[in-house]
């Protein structure tokens, strides 16, 4: 990890090579499922924090707002790093190209195609799309998301330009070690999205007794060390937060260590139930 700061930064985010010559900062601000307004504030409030990792969709539909609040940020565009995706393995060329004027922008950092479906056997046709506009240096780099290691072959199999990133769920109570281990293999950088649970579908990380007990360990949120188990996992995290406070809060990961026994103890924590898992670290 490479920290990077500017001068008045209230957080200092580390970055990642993720691909030759290309740092991410390992820590983005999401603003999938959001209002416009609410997009745009929550850029505001991140980048006025000093951070300056972005991350959108095209089918997020809040894109020129994203766009506009980094405008007005008065941030210079160098020191910014923006992931976008393209819906899905179809009409690639216009996806990207609707990405790049609605973010007011001529090149972008990172581009994901969002999912492999539904007709997935384009996807490697479609990777060759994105290979022309990396070729250009209108992307940066290149990556997918919420693909599986079947998706992933499939890619490697016709790629010149191997995927720098899988996006994809992945929290303390919910991860597809399958397809961590491939990527791993591949050298294709895992990103981390609903870091923090998704409703009802990643179980309640807050009130998990296990991970409260390490929390008070180390004096830390529950959601902080959420954070920092998969960082110290080596892998990069896009998460959501609307307020400021907030933000520099779930941001702050780098004072604190987990120990190899608390690390353990959370990987095991997958499939528990929040009663049973109080057993394993407290």
């Amino acid at each position: 990890l490479c920290p990077v700061a500017r001068a008045g930064d209230t957080v200092r985010i580390p970055s990642m090579e993720i691909a030759s010559g290309v740092h991410m900062p390992v820590l983005s601000i999401g603003t999938g499922g959001l209002e416009s307004q609410a997009a745009s504030t929550i850029v505001i409030n991140w980048l006025g924090l000093g951070a300056y990792g972005i991350d959108t969709a095209l089918i997020y539909r809040n894109q020129q707002a994203v766009g506009a609040a980094i405008n007005a940020s008065g941030v210079p565009r160098k020191d910014l790093f923006i992931t976008t995706k393209i819906p899905g393995c179809m009409q690639a060329k216009a996806s990207i190209e609707s990405d790049l004027k609605q973010l007011g922008v001529d090149y972008i950092d990172l581009l994901l195609i969002h999912f492999p479906g539904p007709i997935s056997a384009r996807c490697p046709s479609t990777w060759g799309v994105l290979e022309d506009y990396h070729a250009k240096g209108v992307l940066k780099s290149i990556g997918v998301s919420n693909f599986q290691t079947k998706d992933l072959e499939a890619i490697l199999n016709v790629a010149k330009v191997k995927p720098a990133v899988n996006q994809i769920e992945h929290n303390i109570l919910h991860h597809d070690d399958a397809t961590i281990a491939f990527c791993q293999k591949h050298i294709i950088k895992v990103e981390a999205y609903s870091p923090l649970g998704r409703g009802n579908h990643s179980g309640d990380i807050t009130d998990n007794k296990a991970i409260q007990g390490i929390a008070a360990a180390h004096n830390v949120s529950t959601y902080q060390v959420a954070l920092r188990w998969i960082l110290q996992h080596g892998h990069i995290v896009t998460f959501q937060s609307s307020s400021q406070a907030h933000q520099a809060a779930d941001a702050d990961v780098f004072g604190f260590a987990l120990s190899a026994a608390e690390l353990a103890a959370l990987d095991g924590l997958q499939n528990a139930s929040a009663a049973s898992a109080s057993t394993l670290f407290v």
